[in-house]
């Protein structure tokens, strides 16, 4: 879909599922789409052309009004679901809010109202780590915040890269890439988190026969980040 350039962020509906009770052992055999039963409804989130959508926080995001043309309540059992898409332009993004209750098998129509959260950027900035010592407690600043090596593990299929980031830093990092002393790049192949109180421990997997001494690193930054409450009132029959 093409991104159209809106004055202010919105919400509308862009896919509804209704999913009814299971079939076979315990009702739980044969399922429709393979899913559970319940209504499921997926919500577009637009911004601005001059903003990018950085993370939509499904924690943060509310239904407070979920029902059916014949007044029965779907907002039992409401779960927002994780890993909400954005499109690469950064303008659109995806996210999916589900019930465990059904519409009435009379409804015609469906209602939704809430709050969806995201943070937005109006832009983004590269930072620099031009030598990267790889040894345990090596320090480096990047924008009056500090970057610690914690592990540094030659294995069979490459290196294992651990820093200590804050968790402040890492909310604002976009992306990150290593590069050799030499300038050519490492491949990242697997990545994880560990973040307890302000500071998060982030593993690297990089694609590497040896144990270089030091590393080029670059960080993509967002910049003029804010967060969004975005209301949204959804109405809906069979199509859409």
């Amino acid at each position: 879909m093409r991104s159209m350039g809106v004055e202010n962020p919105a919400v509308q509906l862009a896919g509804l599922r209704v999913v009814g009770s299971g079939y076979g052992l315990n009702g739980t055999e044969l399922r429709a789409f393979n899913q559970s039963s319940g209504t499921s409804l997926v919500l577009l989130v637009r911004v601005p052309n001059n903003k990018k959508i950085v993370e939509v926080d499904d924690h943060k995001c509310s239904l407070v009004e979920f029902t059916d043309d014949r007044g029965r309540n779907l907002l039992d059992g409401v779960d927002w679901g994780g890993f909400p898409k954005i499109s690469k332009d950064g303008n659109l993004a995806l996210i999916e809010v589900s019930s465990k209750t059904t519409p009435s098998q009379d409804a015609s129509r469906l209602q939704a109202r809430g709050t969806v959260h995201v943070r937005v950027a109006a832009s983004e900035h590269k930072e620099k780590i031009e030598n990267l010592k790889l040894e345990v407690g090596t320090k480096a600043n990047v924008r009056q915040e500090v970057i610690q090596v914690m592990k540094v593990q030659k294995e069979d299929d490459g290196l294992v890269l651990v820093l200590q980031i804050s968790r402040k830093f890492m909310n604002n990092m976009k992306d990150i890439r290593f590069y050799t002393a030499e300038g050519n790049p490492l491949e990242i192949w697997g990545r994880g988190s560990f973040t307890f109180g302000n500071a998060s421990q982030v593993t690297y997997n990089l694609d590497t026969k040896s144990k270089p001494e030091s590393l080029k690193v670059e960080i993509d930054l967002w910049q003029e980040l804010e967060t969004l409450d975005i209301p949204f009132k959804v109405e809906s029959g069979i199509g859409i």
